[in-house]
């Protein structure tokens, strides 16, 4: 299995470097490195029977590397200090509310389908970057696995809307732009953020990077109080 293992991480190498040169000649959303490296590994690995399992075993080592980037965001978020004390106390608000909004839809949409408690808990710890994640999911018995994936998903499908829902709604003010990307697609809504402007990026980072600490710290009480109002209201 040796030539699997380096076939996994050579490839995941190789077709970020390319997929980021051919995103910087045609920066459209279609041709971001999370869209293609994504859709062709997927492709790859149904083409070679290689599993996810076996993939994610051998590139354990990059998923790692997520920590000290996320903590790089401390960067900006210094430069920036004096706009985010003027807006600490509406940050703070926001990012509580979308952590509570993020725990109750993932629970009541699992119970909707009927999905094991394990599928459950994984889905209620994945509105905040993958490393705050994985700790939340060990913490409310969920599945690291799982979560990891449900995470990337997550960002997934926020950086690819975000633009069109901001864009229906109409909202000018980039601050609240950041905030919605860092709370609702973490560490991808936090690349797009930059991408859109360097305050959004910014806000997006904070954002990220508060709620996952929120989440750490206050994620196992948040579920449990979910899921005693839904027990409450008769629901389970």
């Amino acid at each position: 299995m040796d030539w699997v293992a380096l076939f996994c991480l050579v490839w995941t190498c190789v077709a970020y470097v390319v997929a980021k040169k051919l995103y910087r000649r045609k920066p459209l959303m279609i041709f971001s490195p999370v869209v293609t490296v994504s859709a062709c590994t997927i492709i790859l690995l149904l083409v070679c029977g290689i599993s996810y399992d076996t993939y994610h075993k051998y590139t354990q080592g990059i998923v790692f590397l997520l920590t000290p980037v996320t903590v790089a965001f401390a960067v900006p978020i210094y430069e920036n200090r004096e706009v985010i004390l003027r807006q600490l106390p509406i940050l703070m608000v926001s990012i509580v509310v979308g952590m509570f909004v993020g725990i109750l839809s993932a629970f009541v949409m699992a119970r909707l389908f009927h999905f094991s408690d394990e599928v459950t808990n994984s889905l209620m710890a994945r509105s905040i970057s993958t490393p705050f994640a994985v700790v939340l999911a060990n913490e409310i018995h969920g599945s690291a696995a799982l979560v990891s994936l449900f995470t990337i998903i997550t960002g997934f499908v926020g950086m690819i809307f975000g633009d069109l829902f901001l864009a229906l709604t109409r909202i000018r003010f980039r601050t609240a732009n950041g905030v919605a990307f860092g709370n609702a697609a973490h560490g991808f809504g936090t690349s797009r953020a930059g991408q859109r402007h360097e305050t959004e990026g910014v806000m997006a980072s904070l954002t990220m990077i508060i709620a996952g600490l929120f989440m750490v710290l206050l994620g196992p009480t948040m579920v449990h109080l979910v899921i005693w109002m839904m027990r409450g209201l008769g629901f389970i």
